[in-house]
């Protein structure tokens, strides 16, 4: 009998890719109508708003420091266990989307490159407005203006040397190199399943959280004005504006592009930007602009329907393009509030590390700010990250995310555009929706195996967040007195060890009967009728 992935989380719905599964709040509110009275935006500005005020209002009020103060306790949290999010969720997304496409390879291919190369120019693109509107030198008055071999070398020595020395970043490149592995060798598969449903866990625990994340803003907006008075809300205020322009000028950008290299009409483009920016402005989250995506791009644009499906649904969980320009300009923001030294070489240093985690940025309002902030505080080397991260935090909320999420959603129809006019032919219509894993799940080892790999699972976890403790909440930081160097690498391979046999089994050698295939496939269309 053929089994999709067996995962114990309520809210992952099926859209139109049967394996690229994603936390479903915003399908759930669109289409069931479960949606909270207020949106979420608009609860997370008055919060933001409120702790603004009480800041300027009682910035030595012992009461008001107490509340701003409970409100970094998950932000510290999340930089204790950063190294284990990050792994997990990195590796996860990787062979999730190597195990998913067994059809339409060209198809991917093309896909994901247009993809990754959309971030590193977004990134690029960024950095040239950085110095235009934040006046950020290119190096510090002291040092003389390196040539550009001696730049490149220089960026390449500080981002070795911050990778032997900090965990995060270990954690991130196995979590790249780990999750290309299990995903495309068939004697690991079994491993992918297993770091699939831990993520899923990861994600589903994070939604049921969306509902804390307006609290904890309106608790860190107290520090702005308490902490740094009226210059903070005048830095607030720039950065936002900053990113304004930037992204603006990136859609109108895109806008011509589109025009200029597909069959789109100017009627088709604009009806299709109108609809998904709007709404991606309002949501605040690529999720939750997800199902209106998915009907525009088909309906308003005009695209293929397996196309459409692919891109967005794909471009939902891989783009977060305009979220990395506003990780960017937050960056220079929060450096600029905290006294903390930065020239565009350490933003240089930034792009590489960025561009990955963006591949895997959760798509919730404010998710890109909470889940980069720690590593860019470890790039950065800053000497008290806690504070780091509450600020970005902080800042990145409001407009900001809306703006990025207006952004990132847009360009995944516009990327689909461009596929589905100069890539994709008759043949790859069929091919372009993305298949089954076409295996079935694995059979659970035996109870011994599980529970060894329980224990294993709890050995690796202990290890990667070890080195990482030292960085986050101050009652966890005796983990760190142990830490050996590379502790963050063994533990990512004890972990994915201890996730195979905990999580993952033996895999069945029966296939699908094309009966039991046809009916899945019946069940399936279904769904998706169901969900439009």
């Amino acid at each position: 009998m053929y089994r999709r992935f067996a995962t114990p989380c309520p809210i992952l719905l099926r859209v139109s890719l049967h394996d690229v599964r994603l936390p479903a709040d915003a399908l759930n509110a669109a289409y069931l109508n479960d949606m909270p009275r207020v949106p979420q935006p608009v609860i997370i500005a008055a919060c933001l708003c409120t702790g603004l005020g009480l800041g300027l209002a009682f910035p030595q009020n012992q009461v008001v420091l107490a509340i701003a103060q409970s409100g970094t306790w998950f932000p510290r949290t999340i930089v204790t266990l950063a190294t284990a999010i990050v792994f997990v969720l990195m590796s996860a997304a990787l062979a999730r989307t190597l195990l998913s496409h067994v059809r339409g390879t060209r198809f991917l291919a093309i896909l994901v490159t247009l993809y990754l190369v959309m971030a590193a120019v977004s990134l690029l693109y960024v950095s040239a407005w950085i110095p235009v509107l934040t006046g950020l030198p290119f190096n510090r008055a002291d040092v003389p203006l390196p040539g550009l071999l001696q730049w490149l070398r220089e960026v390449g020595r500080t981002f070795s040397g911050t990778l032997t020395e900090q965990p995060l970043l270990q954690a991130l490149v196995a979590a790249t190199i780990g999750g290309a592995l299990v995903g495309s060798m068939r004697a690991l598969r079994p491993a992918a399943y297993g770091l699939i449903v831990a993520s899923d866990w990861i994600l589903a625990a994070f939604a049921k959280l969306l509902w804390y994340y307006p609290i904890m803003i309106g608790c860190l907006a107290i520090f702005i004005p308490a902490r740094f008075g009226v210059r903070g809300l005048e830095v607030y205020g720039r950065t936002s504006l900053n990113l304004a322009i930037v992204a603006t000028i990136w859609s109108a950008a895109m806008l011509l592009f589109v025009r200029a290299t597909t069959r789109r009409t100017w009627p088709q483009i604009w009806k299709y930007f109108a609809t998904v920016y709007v709404t991606g402005f309002g949501t605040g989250g690529s999720y939750d602009t997800l199902p209106v995506n998915l009907i525009s791009a088909e309906r308003d644009l005009g695209l293929r329907p397996q196309v459409a499906r692919a891109s967005i649904v794909l471009g939902t969980v891989l783009n977060k393009n305009v979220a990395t320009m506003g990780v960017m300009l937050v960056t220079v923001s929060t450096c600029g509030l905290l006294g903390l030294p930065i020239t565009m070489t350490e933003i240089a240093v930034l792009i590489p590390p960025v561009m990955i985690l963006g591949l895997e940025s959760p798509g919730i309002p404010g998710g890109a700010g909470v889940f980069m902030s720690p590593v860019i505080a470890s790039l950065l080397a800053v000497p008290d990250p806690a504070t780091f991260v509450t600020t970005f935090v902080t800042f990145y909320t409001g407009l900001i995310p809306m703006f990025a999420t207006a952004g990132n959603t847009t360009d995944d129809g516009f990327v689909g555009a461009i596929v589905n006019d100069r890539f994709a032919d008759c043949d790859d219509e069929h091919a372009a929706e993305p298949g089954r894993i076409g295996e079935p799940l694995p059979d659970p080892y035996s109870a011994p195996v599980r529970l060894l790999g329980i224990v294993t699972s709890a050995a690796g976890l202990w290890m990667l967040v070890a080195p990482q403790a030292r960085l986050g909440l101050p009652a966890l930081r005796w983990m760190s007195e142990s830490a050996f160097q590379g502790e963050a690498i063994a533990g990512a391979l004890a972990l994915l060890a201890g996730l195979w046999m905990s999580l993952g089994g033996r895999e069945r050698a029966g296939q699908t009967k094309p009966e039991e295939r046809r009916k899945h496939d019946e069940f399936d269309d279904g769904d998706e009728h169901a969900v439009r």
